[in-house]
């Protein structure tokens, strides 16, 4: 059993049962990316949306990757998780799920996780441990790439990359007019 508290400071229980289980698999659905044989012997991907089992052990991977990176779903996780304490406290789905933001939710996806190693029997319970903690460590390799890389990125190549225009000056003296009108226009509008 886990506690996290909610953003407005309400404690809450998280137990992961094989009932827990079976009301996320019945209420939360997820997308996933999948190949689908040809007639040609060759593979095209398929979009698919399914029950999400968190508890099959052959998709344990799939599982972690989706607590970890869809937080949406991890409080619709939660809530088919710990519905009958949201009944309890005569709370609303939206009402529970408001409550989840920020270092809340970081709490409360922890606990999840945590939870849910903990619901496995010993010997898979260590493999999944030990896959948790390679994730961690990608994670934190992962993560400090990317602000090393951020640390080097300038405005104008994130503008560059976004398609924006730059707001440099251009540097071709082709482009720039001498001041004052041009042979093109009138006295009079220039004023304008």
């Amino acid at each position: 059993m886990r506690e996290f508290k909610d953003d407005e400071g309400r404690p809450w229980r998280l137990v992961m049962t094989v009932g827990a289980a079976a009301r996320v698999r019945d209420l939360v659905q997820i997308d996933i990316v999948d190949e689908e044989p040809q007639a040609d012997g060759s593979t095209r991907k398929v979009d698919r949306r399914i029950p999400f089992d968190l508890i099959d052990v052959s998709n344990i991977g799939r599982a972690l990757e989706v607590i970890r990176s869809r937080y949406t779903t991890v409080g619709e996780v939660l809530y088919a998780i710990m519905c009958r304490q949201v009944d309890e406290r005569k709370m609303t789905r939206e009402d529970f799920l408001d409550g989840l933001r920020g270092d809340s939710l970081e709490a409360a996806q922890k606990a999840l996780e945590e939870e849910l190693v903990d619901f496995f029997p010993l010997r898979l319970r260590r493999m999944i441990a030990q896959l948790v903690s390679r994730m961690d460590e990608l994670q934190a390799e992962l993560a400090s790439r990317a602000e090393a890389q951020l640390q080097q990125t300038t405005v104008e190549s994130l503008l560059e990359v976004s398609g924006t225009p730059s707001t440099r000056p251009q540097e071709s003296s082709e482009y720039i007019q001498e001041s004052g009108p041009s042979a093109n226009c009138s006295p009079l509008e220039t004023l304008v």
